[in-house]
């Protein structure tokens, strides 16, 4: 059952609870230990109402502060001379007329030792009790509880304020970081398919106006010029496949020098070819091939170089391979 049920079942009321406390052979009726009682009970009255208020408005400053406003006076000696006003942030709450009167009471209203607002309590009319004071001396501490629990449920409900604030603020981020992810991803995709196109056409331009130069050049030539110009032909065919590519990617340890010679190793040439082309000794580049080899994770393994290399992108080198040997041919 929750709470709330449960005092109101087993809860008596306030004045039903003052009545049935009263102790065997009391005061009668009208006497002074009567009326203070009623007056205590009046204050716990109060006291009770603003709880009630605290929690059925709780995050809704207007209703709740008129609430407060409108049971202080019924808590009062007088209460049919007793007005209320609030005054917070700005903004002024009533119960009965709120003219200036020389019989007032005030308490400032703090949230975090800042005021923020005050109460106060008006008689309209000047009365007068035993002693020659307008107000009950437990009046004043009622209302410093008033004030006291205002301001500490304003601050309860302003923490609230700023933590929806914070939340909604933080979706709102969230949000326009999702919004920014799509957009950059929509970026990045855009580039990547932009530098797809340049490398395709650059790959067209190759085989559609250099390669055929090349092809007549190498068949103008002779000697060792004719194997630069072999090797050229096959550079420009590792160029249109994505052979380098793919090598430089997965074998990153791979030096420029030694990317070079794999491109040699791959189009055929043998040691003393690429020493000549190079020139090196035959004994450098074996010094190569065994670099290239451990790099390559080939050691003590019976594959031959030229093959792996040939056949670790097939779908790039026999595919591009048919058309250039048929120029070649032509």
């Amino acid at each position: 059952m929750p709470a709330r049920q449960y005092r109101q079942r087993r809860l008596l009321p306030i004045p039903v609870a003052a009545k049935a406390l009263r102790p065997v052979g009391s005061a009668p009726a009208g006497s002074a230990t009567e009326d203070a009682l009623h007056e205590r009970v009046k204050e716990l009255q109060c006291l009770y109402t603003v709880s009630n208020l605290s929690e059925r408005h709780f995050g809704f400053v207007e209703p709740f502060l008129q609430g407060v406003v409108e049971c202080l006076p019924r808590a009062w000696h007088y209460p049919e001379y007793a007005s209320a006003r609030l005054t917070c942030d700005g903004r002024e709450y009533h119960c009965g007329p709120s003219r200036t009167s020389s019989w007032r009471m005030s308490q400032d209203i703090r949230m975090s030792d800042k005021v923020v607002g005050v109460v106060e309590v008006i008689y309209r009319k000047g009365v007068a009790l035993n002693g020659g004071e307008v107000f009950l001396a437990e009046e004043h501490s009622l209302l410093h509880a008033v004030a006291e629990r205002v301001g500490r449920d304003l601050s309860h409900m302003q923490m609230l304020k700023d933590l929806r604030e914070a939340h909604q603020f933080l979706r709102n981020q969230h949000r326009v970081g999702e919004e920014t992810n799509i957009t950059l991803r929509n970026v990045l995709r855009r580039v990547e398919e932009e530098k797809r196109e340049a490398s395709a056409a650059i790959v067209e331009n190759i085989r559609r106006i250099v390669m055929p130069v090349v092809c007549e050049l190498e068949l103008a030539v002779a000697g060792r010029q004719k194997a630069y110009v072999t090797l050229l032909r096959q550079s420009l065919q590792d160029v249109c496949s994505p052979f380098l590519t793919q090598l430089v990617r997965e074998h990153a340890e791979l030096t420029p020098t030694e990317i070079a010679i794999t491109a040699m190793i791959r189009n055929g040439l043998s040691t003393k070819e690429i020493a000549q082309i190079r020139c090196i000794t035959s004994a450098t580049i074996r010094r190569h091939r065994e670099n290239i080899r451990r790099k390559l994770e080939l050691q003590n393994k019976k594959v031959n170089l030229v093959t792996y290399l040939r056949t670790a992108q097939v779908s790039g080198a026999v595919a591009d391979a048919a058309p250039m040997e048929h120029q070649e041919g032509q």
